[in-house]
């Protein structure tokens, strides 16, 4: 048996890395799904990498970590610095964090407990992802953000072939952010040694819900960082993109979905199983850790 196995629990959890730009309310489901996926040890996450955004964006993701994490569920597959380049033109906060991240309680304290209080607390991005394809036997990797960082980061020495060894699946989201800088994306897809799978803007609209559903769905909880990203995103509805790249990239067999191209589709049939069961993961309370282990 290795280190990645435990004889009561099954093989390891597959390791997720999600370089994002967290600007969506989809973005913010899709990182509450994926620590629901850990605390279920569906998955384990290798790396959050925030590209595209202000800080106050990976403030957003360290905070979320700690708050799906709970108190007294110390685990390091939780407790990973995130990703965030210390760069002199640093981009604007996208507006859908800024509730959770200024909030506080009555006695004028934050109301969630964060590790990022500056820049220098962040880690270097290239590096956080090219590390991230060691932390697990199997990866799988999540681009939602301008894909300059990842593609910097496949440049390493040694990245391909670990890539090669260790990475099952590479899913693009194509909603906005992967077209902010072509020349990256471009550089990126030919570094990689398997194409990846496009998930187009078609996906998300196809599995988009008002704003409105899910405005009771974390009441499991009197203050949610998730909820209160949703509540802030702009628009009355939600595309799920993010949400069904990262269902897609953990459970491809799932039946939701299949692969033309290179690319993502979902049969209209299916269509609102798929939509009830993401939005299900995503706003659930995370499981409880198993007796004598930790939450991760």
């Amino acid at each position: 048996m290795t280190s990645q196995q435990d004889a009561k629990s099954g093989p390891a959890p597959i390791g997720v890395i999600y370089d994002t730009s967290m600007s969506r309310a989809d973005a913010a489901l899709a990182l509450a799904a994926l620590h629901v996926s850990v605390s279920r040890r569906e998955a384990r996450v290798n790396a959050v990498s925030v590209n595209g955004s202000g800080f106050d964006a990976a403030i957003f993701c360290d905070l979320v970590a700690r708050f799906y994490l709970g108190p007294g569920r110390s685990n390091s597959n939780n407790a990973l610095p995130i990703g965030f380049a210390a760069e002199t033109s640093t981009p604007a906060n996208p507006p859908l964090v800024e509730r959770a991240v200024k909030r506080t309680r009555a006695d004028g304290q934050l109301q969630y407990p964060r590790t990022l209080q500056s820049i220098s607390d962040s880690s270097a991005p290239d590096a956080l992802l090219r590390n991230a394809v060691t932390l697990s036997v199997e990866a799988v990797v999540v681009l939602s953000a301008p894909a300059a960082w990842l593609a910097r980061s496949l440049a390493l020495t040694g990245t391909v072939a670990r890539y090669r060894e260790r990475v099952k699946r590479v899913v693009l989201v194509d909603a906005g952010d992967l077209e902010r800088d072509p020349a990256a994306l471009k550089s990126l897809t030919a570094a990689l040694p398997a194409p990846p799978v496009t998930c187009g803007r078609e996906i998300g609209e196809a599995l988009k819900l008002p704003k409105t559903q899910l405005a009771t769905a974390f009441t499991w909880s009197d203050a949610n960082p998730i909820a209160d990203a949703v509540s802030a995103a702009e628009g009355d509805v939600v595309a799920l993109h993010d949400l069904a790249a990262l269902h897609y990239a953990l459970h491809p067999d799932a039946g939701f979905f299949s692969v033309s191209g290179g690319r993502l589709s979902i049969d209209s049939t299916k269509a609102r199983d798929c939509r009830e069961a993401l939005v299900a993961l995503a706003t659930s309370k995370p499981a409880a850790p198993a007796s004598g282990r930790g939450g991760g």
